[in-house]
């Protein structure tokens, strides 16, 4: 408990001393500190101070020592004490009932006790009560982290903590997930904000204090932090019925909260990590394995980590460029980057599977999201629903980034993870190489490129198609036009020259003349049917070569 003026005055010192006024605020009044002064008060007196004074100066008048007394007061000292019998024979009456009237404690002291002896025995015993105050705090601190490592749930830690301030406490994580002993939190969360203010003090490092009107008491806002740029990881919102000035002693209980409940949450938040590093291992492992048996350890070690793995799937894989650049600009070096935000993402991706009512597992490669999603085969508006969801609350996280996302085949059946996988991965390379980043690429869209990636095997193709175009590449290199793409958009315009001709940009003439070097070069006609579409497939089956490296 603080020093109470009480304290003070029952000190053996004061035996003679006479209470004038205040004597019901002498168990309310606390004091922190006292000194002796004489003269104009000024800045000299703090808050919470017991003032001596002789009255020096103002022994013929009285007019100056009542300013004296009414300064003392004003500054919220604890208790002012006048030395009578030598400066001041007699404190004058408007004096005493101007103290009364306010309920100042003004205290009569004989001229023979010194000063400097009551200000010894008063300090010794601030000091002694400090002293056991902080062991007190030391002892809670030291029970609070007990707390955290018996594996105590914060609430348990917030209710000893109310039990010894007599408080109700509230906390919340940056998340805007609340803690607390009380039934509706949210309550004294909307009492912080919406409370009309008398004042508003900063009380330290990342602690604020409002005093409430109408004598509904006081709260206090205390800022948990973490980390060496002491990033917020919540706050606590700490509400007293009356209204109340912290001592040193609150304060040292609340820092010990803060303490236990930083370290609580780091507890916390190495668990949920350490989960969902097993979990995503555990993901990782089906869609990189393939002929997996699905055995009952499976099924068990699938439901220990809330999967149901007999549900029909569809992967998907996501990919975003720039994701370590745009997160650094929101969150700084510390902890931007996609692994450091991997955990929120999955958040993320989990909250827009609740909301399509779907099952999902997650899991990363590297910068790649996997996620499996439910999916039965007549569903496929459902895919487009859940990523854009997902794509919402990822730019929410990390504004600006722009994912691509490959589209595995749905059909495939149960327990096909390996399978679907790759089927997405093929179709994100694929889709990114022919039409580039931001868009959703479905591996059904994808039977020519896979058609020409499986026929480039064989050797005889490789010869005959690249005999064909060979020469064009040649040319190519050696004058610096572009044959290829001129044949590419003639073919895209069905052969119509003018057509072609404005699609590049050229002059009829020098788009003739370019076909006639085609011609001239491969030993083909672009008047065949045949010798085009051998041409095209030539190319095309160079391109896959080039972008399958």
């Amino acid at each position: 408990m603080p020093v109470s003026v009480q304290n003070i005055v029952n000190l053996p010192i004061f035996s003679t001393a006479t209470i004038l006024t205040g004597m019901e605020m002498l168990e309310q009044r606390q004091v922190e500190w006292m000194s002796a002064i004489e003269g104009p008060v000024e800045n000299f007196v703090r808050e919470k101070e017991f003032i001596l004074t002789t009255g020096m100066g103002f022994e013929e008048d009285s007019n100056a020592l009542f300013q004296f007394v009414k300064d003392v007061f004003r500054a919220n000292a604890s208790a002012l004490a006048i030395a009578t019998g030598r400066y001041v024979t007699e404190i004058p009456r408007e004096i005493i009932d101007y103290c009364d009237e306010r309920q100042f404690i003004l205290l009569a002291l004989p001229w023979e006790l010194r000063f400097t002896d009551i200000q010894r025995e008063a300090m010794m015993e601030i000091n002694r009560r400090q002293e056991d105050f902080s062991e007190t705090a030391r002892r809670i601190q030291q029970t609070l982290i007990q707390y955290v490592i018996m594996d105590k749930d914060l609430s348990d830690i917030i209710r000893y903590v109310e039990r010894d301030l007599s408080c109700t406490i509230v906390f919340t994580d940056n998340k805007g997930r609340k803690q607390g002993t009380v039934e509706h939190p949210d309550d004294y969360i909307n009492l912080w904000y919406n409370a009309e203010e008398v004042e508003e003090n900063y009380l330290g490092t990342f602690m604020q204090y409002h005093s409430i009107k109408g004598n509904a008491g006081s709260l206090i806002k205390k800022e948990i932090t973490s980390g060496t740029k002491n990033l917020t990881q919540g706050y606590f919102i700490i509400y007293f019925e009356k209204e109340r000035n912290l001592t040193y002693y609150d304060r040292q209980v609340l820092e010990s909260l803060a303490a236990a409940t930083a370290l609580w949450i780091s507890r916390e938040d190495a668990i949920v990590k350490t989960e969902i590093r097993l979990r995503n291992e555990f993901i990782w492992g089906l869609a990189k394995t393939p002929n997996m048996a699905y055995d009952e350890n499976l099924l068990s070690r699938a439901k220990l980590f809330g999967y149901q793995l007999e549900l029909p799937y569809i992967c998907l894989v996501g990919y975003s460029k720039n994701f370590d650049t745009f997160s650094e600009t929101k969150y700084g070096k510390e902890i931007s980057g996609f692994k450091n935000i991997i955990y929120y993402i999955e958040e993320e991706v989990r909250n827009a599977a609740s909301v399509v009512d779907k099952h999902v597992a997650f899991t990363f490669d590297g910068e790649n999201l996997i996620i499996f999603l439910e999916l039965e085969e007549e569903e496929h508006f459902a895919v487009h629903h859940f990523l854009d969801l997902v794509d919402k609350r990822l730019h929410a996280l990390v504004p600006g980034i722009v994912f691509s996302w490959g589209i595995g085949k749905s059909g495939d059946g149960y327990m096909k993870f390996y399978e679907s996988y790759h089927k997405a991965q093929a179709a994100l390379e694929m889709g990114l190489t022919k039409d580039g980043e931001g868009l959703r690429h479905h591996f059904e869209d994808t039977k020519l490129k896979r058609l020409l990636l499986h026929i480039v095997k064989d050797t005889e193709v490789r010869r005959i198609t690249l005999g064909t175009i060979e020469p064009l590449i040649a040319y190519e290199e050696k004058r610096e036009m572009d044959l290829i793409d001129t044949f590419i958009a003639y073919d895209k315009h069905n052969g119509n020259v003018s057509q072609a001709a404005r699609a590049l940009n050229l002059h009829r003439q020098s788009l003739l003349y370019r076909l006639r070097k085609i011609e001239s070069l491969t030993n083909l006609s672009l008047d065949q049917p045949d010798d085009v579409f051998l041409l095209n497939l030539s190319i095309k089956v160079w391109k896959s070569q080039l972008t399958s490296k």
